[in-house]
């Protein structure tokens, strides 16, 4: 009976430290952007935070993203990554703005109408706009994930994805 009791300590300090092990692994986005699509690996080839949120909207739009797509004025830029995997490029931006979600809702419903996108799907309301679609034309894949910030007022956040089909 002691033997048991001991093995269900040590099992149970085992599985707290692995726990432990796992839940403290920190990660950090990469202060250099790393460039492999000449070795044929995934390649990041730009990596921007909001730490440069000053800069024009233009200056921190994802290499790869298409240069048609709007994005407003005042828009703030989080996240703008481009990557190439197994030789597609794709691109993710993040950006936030303070355009009435009428505006950007009008905007960007035009602008994926114009994009001809099979198997697509829309949710949108006054809060929010979910557009997701592929153009087989132009062998490329959209998704736009956005709405209302609840923690600042009058502010939308939207994640858009690129990838080359």
């Amino acid at each position: 009976m002691q033997k048991k009791a001991w093995t269900s300590l040590w099992l149970s300090i085992l599985i707290i430290a692995a726990l432990s092990a796992c839940q403290s692994v920190k990660s950090e986005p990469a202060q250099q952007p790393l460039n492999t699509a000449e070795a044929g690996q995934n390649a990041t080839a730009e990596v921007q935070t909001e730490e440069n949120s000053n800069e024009k909207a233009d200056e921190k739009r994802p290499e790869y993203l298409p240069a048609d797509f709007p994005i407003p004025d005042d828009a703030k830029i989080s996240t703008s990554q481009s990557d190439i995997t197994d030789g597609k490029k794709s691109a993710l931006l993040i950006f936030s703005t303070e355009e009435d979600m009428e505006t950007i809702t009008k905007l960007y419903k035009d602008y994926f109408n114009k994009q001809n996108l099979d198997d697509s799907a829309q949710t949108i309301d006054d809060k929010n706009i979910i557009i997701r679609g592929d153009n087989p034309e132009k062998k490329e894949s959209w998704s736009m994930i956005g709405g209302l910030l609840s923690s600042s007022e009058g502010v939308i956040e939207l994640n858009v994805t690129w990838t080359e089909l």
